[in-house]
C-alpha cells in the first residue's frame, strides 16, 4: 500500500478526535448567560510618554458590567493593534494578559494592567486613532466559559 494511502486513516482519525476535543470549547461547556459590557479606556498612551519612538508601555482600564445571575471570573485578554505602524503606537507581544478577577452578578468592576507598544515618536500620525481588538475569557463558578470579542477605538491627544 503506498504511503498516501496508510496515512490518510491516521489523519482522518487525528482530525476527528480534534474536533471532538474542541467541541465543548476551552475546557468545559459554553455558559449560556447574557454577554458583559465594556468599556475600554487610555490612562497612560504615547502623549503622557512624551511620544517615545521605540519600547513603551500603554496602560488600559476597562470596566466590565456583568449582566449575568452568576459571577463572572476574568482569565485573560487577549489584546493587539489592528492600526498600521507609523501611528501613535502598535501593541507587541506578548497579547495574552493574565486575570484573577471575579465580576459579582448583576455589577461592574473595572481591571487596570500595562500593555508593552512600540512607539513610532512624533509624526502627522502621531494623534490619529489607535484601533484595538481582542477577546475576554470568562469562566463561571460552574466552570462554563464565555468569550466576549471586543473591537474599539481609543482616540489619542
Amino acid at each position: 500500500m503506498p504511503m498516501k494511502a496508510r496515512m490518510f486513516p491516521v489523519l482522518a482519525a487525528a482530525l476527528l478526535l480534534a474536533a471532538c476535543a474542541s467541541s465543548s470549547g476551552p475546557g468545559g461547556p459554553k455558559a449560556k448567560v447574557p454577554q458583559p459590557q465594556f468599556a475600554i479606556e487610555q490612562l497612560f498612551g504615547p502623549a503622557e510618554a512624551n511620544f517615545p519612538a521605540g519600547p513603551f508601555e500603554v496602560q488600559y482600564r476597562i470596566e466590565i458590567a456583568n449582566q449575568a445571575d452568576v459571577a463572572l471570573h476574568l482569565e485573560k485578554l487577549t489584546i493587539s493593534t489592528v492600526n498600521p505602524e507609523g501611528g501613535a503606537y502598535s501593541l507587541t507581544p506578548p497579547h495574552d494578559y493574565y486575570f484573577k478577577k471575579e465580576i459579582p452578578s448583576k455589577s461592574s468592576d473595572v481591571v487596570e494592567f500595562w500593555a508593552k507598544a512600540y512607539g513610532y515618536g512624533r509624526s502627522m500620525r502621531d494623534t490619529e486613532p489607535v484601533t484595538i481588538k481582542g477577546v475576554a475569557y470568562f469562566r463561571t463558578p460552574a466552570g462554563e466559559y464565555l468569550n466576549q470579542p471586543f473591537v474599539r477605538e481609543l482616540v489619542q491627544q
